[in-house]
């Protein structure tokens, strides 16, 4: 057998090139014979080494030197697909050890809900044998209604190329899933769709008994709080009746201190029954222009614009969001007076959402501004910015005052990415 280096088209060539130079030079000798009869035999068979060869080299070198290249390629080629085909499988077999010692069940489906993987976890977890699911589809394993959610679900990964998540419940127990598009990087589609699948029922049990927990605590508070919002509203009205009665002017300066003191215990019981339902609840999805809209209605805002960015937009917020807007309007109508303009407007900055409120009003000193957000700085309360800051903390919003003093204040609220989308059914444009 030929050893397999001697089977390159190298030394094919070189074959081709001894057999070619016998051949020229046993022709050469048969015409030198003819042509010159007398030549001796040392220079017959030096002029035809010098010729043949010459003539050879000629005749192969440019086929030799391609036919070099081109074996170089090859096996340079081979090479690399080699390594390749060895990451490859190593990086399979990382893959394969990930989803086997998960914790989480992990399944791959295809568009037509088709099963293409599933780890051992989610197989203990269906009460199957290995491979059992070969050839069955996601609704073989669950109920009607569950495999329509589900199919929703997988129809908006495949059109939106966007990973997905949700929460349900089977058989008593909650589950945590996420559905993740697995891409064609040829064509950009998407051709499955891996879940991974967490069970949270500890954390949602958990969750419930905090709930049960907060709810006791704020049902008392609740009675706490309107029992001494009714007793300060009866004793303001006694000390209005004694004001009003009283002749004597030191007793009256008595009476309205008492009044002014009465109103800030007021304000600050209404401040406690605020502040004590931020995170009860959990986040939700919150039209901002709804919402901008549904917190003016209790005051005399005579100029208010939303811009028409913000009506496209929802934010994940804490079900305070609301009083956000209301507390900046307020703001603005305490100092700026019943006719100032108030205006909204949304924009994207990067991957994160500013809203900006702005008004016309006096605007913030530049040594107040480091102040403005702590408890208890202002002219009245000083409750209410420090109550906006913890509400849009809740879910990892800023607020920053930008304005130029004596030119109107400039409230801009930073909403981080996941924290906003296009609100559903709507295809306003967001300021760029």
């Amino acid at each position: 057998m030929i050893p397999e280096k001697f089977q390159s088209p190298f030394y094919g060539a070189l074959i081709i090139v001894f057999l070619s130079m016998l051949g020229i030079m046993f022709l050469f000798e048969l015409a030198k014979q003819f042509v010159f009869p007398g030549i001796s035999l040392w220079e017959s068979h030096g002029i035809t080494i010098v010729f043949t060869s010459i003539v050879a080299v000629i005749t192969v070198y440019y086929p030799l030197r391609t036919s070099y290249a081109d074996s170089r390629r090859a096996l340079e080629a081979l090479g690399q697909q080699k390594t390749a085909e060895e990451n490859l499988q190593k990086s399979e077999a990382q893959y394969h050890t990930f989803v086997e010692s998960a914790e989480d069940s992990i399944y791959t489906v295809n568009p037509d809900l088709n099963y293409l993987m599933m780890n051992t976890r989610h197989l203990i977890r269906q009460g199957l044998p290995p491979d059992d699911y070969r050839g069955k589809s996601y609704a073989d394993f669950h109920t009607p209604l569950q495999t329509q959610v589900f199919a929703g679900q997988v129809r908006a990964v495949v059109e939106t190329k966007q990973a997905l998540q949700d929460e349900y419940e089977k058989n008593g127990r909650y589950f945590f899933r996420r559905l993740n598009p697995v891409i064609d990087p040829s064509d950009n589609r998407v051709i499955a769709i891996t879940v991974i699948s967490t069970e949270i029922t500890q954390r949602k049990n958990a969750e419930r008994k905090i709930e049960e927990m907060n709810r006791k605590l704020n049902l008392m508070s609740d009675i706490t709080h309107h029992d001494i919002l009714n007793r300060l509203s009866v004793l303001n009205s006694y000390l209005q009746l004694a004001s009003d009665r009283s002749t004597d002017l030191s007793v009256s300066k008595f009476l309205i201190k008492s009044e002014q003191a009465a109103e800030a215990i007021y304000s600050q019981v209404l401040f406690a029954r605020d502040y004590q339902e931020i995170g009860v609840k959990s986040p939700k999805w919150q039209n901002v222009n709804d919402t901008i809209v549904h917190a003016r209605m209790p005051l005399k805002v005579s100029s208010l614009t939303i811009d028409e960015s913000c009506s496209g937009v929802d934010v994940f917020a804490d079900p305070l969001f609301e009083k956000v807007f209301y507390n900046l309007m307020e703001n603005s109508l305490k100092y700026g007076g019943t006719s100032v303009e108030i205006r909204f407007s949304c924009r994207k900055e990067g991957d994160a959402l500013a809203i900006v409120c702005e008004d016309n009003g006096e605007g913030i000193s530049e040594e107040d501004k480091p102040k403005l957000f702590t408890r208890g700085f202002g002219k009245n309360t000083g409750l209410g910015l420090f109550l906006i800051k913890e509400i849009l903390s809740i879910t990892g919003i800023t607020i920053t005052e930008n304005g130029d003093p004596g030119k109107g204040t400039q409230f801009e609220m930073r909403v981080p990415p996941g924290s906003f989308r296009t609100a559903p059914n709507d295809h306003g444009s967001m300021g760029q």
